[in-house]
Order: structure tokens, then C-alpha cells, then sequence
């Protein structure tokens, strides 16, 4: 019973409808109140009278699998009404809810009420199956029992910029949320536990973990010390040919210097290209000294090689791990790689002392791809596992493998083990 909620617990076997359980009442109510979630309350409740008959007390209403069988909108809304008109504990700790509301919005908004009333701790909502945007009219900012806040698609706002609750939150995502400033800066200064942000970050010395999903801008941080992991997901810009991020992503490097967990796209790595700056050519000095994973995130259309990995590398001497996830993308180096790039990197001494394992997830058997592999092999002295993930639909999308390339690789760096 103190198992996670997310593993598989298998279904009691046949019990007669007339077990008898030699427990008192009280204990069993407890037992399923406090250590079932209500997935499984509901699957014990076919199995015998007794557990049929019991009141639903699940302090865990986890939805968000309710879409893993086959079910329309209609009979989920059922569902759920139906087990919160028969709760009948006192209290509920947790609740997700992953749900088109348009139509029952009435419903939705119960439900939450529901919870607020039983002492809620961790709320989700997530609304991005109905592509709008809901106002439930709460205000999130005034709960005091809440730990874990996570909105998709739902209204975010604090009056006044003064939320009345949140002090023990710990984890905060907003997604389609308009958040300013002001609202931020409310958030850090109450919310003393606060370990995860997904939007922007002012003044905040406890903050360990930082999502940002959008387009890039500049934010004011003041204060991150204690910021251990960054996911900086960048979306490009549709009028992207006019549109250069690299002096806005540069505004706020010095907040990810001291991460040990880096993960973001290419449009961070772009960045670090060299520019023209006061009549001659210069590249950003950051460094990462903290860094022991780097997670890179190609999307097209982009224009970086091996060359922007290599020079970022460079600055993360202490990189064990190396993921570059190339899925939905595919390498087109122009006339900028073959007339410089390549020939600076042949004539640059790289040393990557640190990086002990690589992975490329979408990997196509392009000759840039191989580049890539031979230049780890060659550069990366403690490399000792090279992963190549091909894409599943292997047939389609990838060419015929280069074995002469790839057993050539290997010959010349036996100690590196090259999976495919």
C-alpha cells in the first residue's frame, strides 16, 4: 500500500460477496481512504459486495489516465460527477483533471470547489483539449493549503498582486497563463518553498528548477542561487528570418551559468555564435562549470552544425552526459560550415576530459550526424558509450546505414562502444 500511485497494482482476485472482513469498520475506512487512489477504489469495487458498498473517502483523485480506455466526453463527465457526489471523506489531497470543459463548465468549477472545501494540497488542471483558455473564477492565489499548482490553459491571476495563500507551495507550472512581473515577484516573496517555475523569475534565492516554454524575452533575475536544473525550451519565432533572439537569450545567461542539469533548444545554442562586435569578430565568454548533463533540442529552421554543439561544449568542462535529439530535425550545413566552421574545428585542439556517455535520439545516418559520432569518438577522452536511436519508422526516414563509415569509426576508437 505505500507504493507510488503511478505503479500497477493488481486487481484483488475473486472474493466472495460475502467476505467479512475481521477488521474493525473505522480501520478499513482508513485503509481505503488513505492509501488508494480512486482508480483503484473503483476497480476493488466490482470485485465484492463489501468493497462495493463502501463509501468512496479517496483522498487521491487522479483523472488523468481516465482517457487510457476508450470513453467519451459524456461518459467521463459521468464518472466524475458521480464519484464527487458520493465522496463522502472529509478531506482530498490531491486532484487532476485533463478535460475539454467547454460545455461543463459548471461542473468543473464544483468539482474544484469540492476540493478548496476538503483542504486541498495538490491541484492540476489541465484544459488544453478544448484549446481555450478557462476562467473558473477562483482565485488559486488565496489558497492556503496548497503545495503543488499546476494550470494548463487555465486563468492565473493574484489581486492586487497580493496572494492571501500559496506561503507552503512548493511547485508552480502555468501554461497559457498572461503573467507579468508583478505577479512574479507576489509569487517569490510569499512563497518561501517554491522549487519550480514555469514562467518568468525575478528575486528568487530557493529556486532549484526553471521551465520556460515560449518565446524567447528578457527577464530581470536578481537572484537564483540555489538553481540546479534549467529547462529553457524556446519557441521560434514564425517570422523567424527577421527575428534574432541571440542578444535577448544572452541577456540572461548569467542565471543558467551555475546549473548542473541544462536542457533547451537550438535556438539557446545559436547564441553563442560569433558576431561583429566593435569592428571584430567575438564570441560570448560564458561558462558552465556546474554543468553535468546537456540536453539539446534541434527544431527546424535552424542553421546549426556540430560546430555551435562544439563551441558550447567547450565551455562545460565538467559534462559527463550528452543528448542531442534530432527527431524532427535533420542537419543541412551550407557554404558557412564548409567555407569556416569545419576548417576552424579542424584546426582548434578540443578536449572534452569529462563526457562519459553521448546519445543521438533520431538518428537518420546522415553524413553530419556521422560527423558528429567521429568527432565525439576523437575528442571526447572519457567517452565510453556512443547511443544511436534511430527513428521507429527506421524504414522511412532513415537512409541505408554507412556500415564502411561506422565500422571505420569504430576501428579507430575500439575503446568507445557504438550502439545502434
Amino acid at each position: 500500500m505505500s507504493e507510488s500511485p503511478n505503479k500497477k497494482i493488481k486487481r484483488t482476485v475473486e472474493l466472495p460477496d460475502d467476505l467479512t472482513l475481521e477488521l474493525p469498520e473505522h480501520l478499513v475506512e482508513y485503509i481505503i481512504s488513505t492509501y488508494f487512489p480512486i482508480q483503484y477504489v473503483l476497480q476493488n469495487r466490482v470485485v465484492s459486495k463489501t468493497f462495493r458498498e463502501a463509501a468512496i473517502r479517496s483522498r487521491d483523485l487522479d483523472f488523468g489516465r481516465i482517457y487510457s480506455r476508450r470513453r467519451s466526453q459524456s461518459a467521463v463527465v459521468r464518472i466524475i460527477e458521480e464519484i464527487f457526489n458520493q465522496h463522502k471523506g472529509s478531506e482530498i489531497n490531491r486532484f487532476v483533471l485533463i478535460l475539454n470543459h467547454l460545455g461543463v463548465e459548471d461542473k468543473v468549477l464544483s468539482w474544484v470547489k469540492t476540493c478548496l472545501s476538503k483542504n486541498i494540497q495538490e491541484l492540476t488542471l489541465d484544459f488544453s483539449k478544448s484549446k481555450k483558455v478557462m476562467d473558473l473564477c477562483v482565485d488559486f492565489s488565496a489558497i492556503k493549503t496548497l503545495t503543488v499548482l499546476k494550470l494548463r490553459w487555465c486563468k492565473f491571476e493574484i489581486p492586487n498582486n497580493t496572494p492571501k495563500g500559496l506561503r507552503l507551495l512548493r511547485s508552480l507550472a502555468l501554461m497559457k497563463s498572461k503573467v507579468t512581473p508583478e505577479m512574479i515577484d507576489a509569487i517569490f516573496s510569499n512563497c518561501f518553498h517554491l522549487e519550480t517555475q514555469m514562467d518568468n523569475a525575478w528575486d528568487a534565492p530557493t529556486l532549484e528548477c526553471y521551465k520556460y516554454e515560449e518565446f524567447v524575452r528578457i527577464l530581470d533575475f536578481s537572484r537564483v542561487d540555489a538553481l540546479k536544473e534549467a529547462k529553457l525550451h524556446y519557441i521560434q519565432n514564425y517570422n523567424w528570418r527577421y527575428y534574432d533572439s541571440s542578444n535577448m537569450v544572452l541577456a540572461n545567461m548569467v542565471a543558467y551559468t551555475g546549473v548542473h542539469v541544462l536542457s533547451t533548444t537550438n535556438i539557446f545554442l545559436e547564441a553563442f555564435k560569433e558576431r561583429y562586435i566593435e569592428g571584430e569578430m567575438r564570441s560570448p565568454i560564458f561558462k558552465f562549470l556546474n554543468l553535468k548533463e546537456f540536453c539539446i533540442l534541434f527544431k527546424a529552421p535552424n542553421l546549426c552544425t556540430l560546430y555551435h554543439i562544439s563551441e558550447f561544449l567547450k565551455r562545460s568542462p565538467k559534462v559527463e552526459k550528452v543528448l542531442i535529439d534530432i527527431k524532427k530535425f535533420t542537419f543541412e550545413p551550407g557554404m558557412l560550415w564548409i567555407i569556416h566552421q569545419k576548417s576552424y574545428m579542424e584546426s582548434s585542439n578540443y578536449k572534452f576530459n569529462s563526457i562519459k556517455e553521448v546519445t543521438i535520439d533520431g538518428y537518420k545516418n546522415h553524413w553530419h550526424e556521422l560527423d558528429i559520432v567521429e568527432f565525439f569518438c576523437g575528442h571526447a577522452k572519457s567517452l565510453k558509450k556512443l547511443k544511436l536511436i534511430m527513428p521507429k519508422n527506421v524504414k522511412k526516414r532513415a537512409r541505408g546505414l554507412d556500415y564502411a563509415r561506422l565500422d571505420y569509426i569504430r576501428s579507430r576508437f575500439p575503446c568507445v562502444k557504438v550502439e545502434v
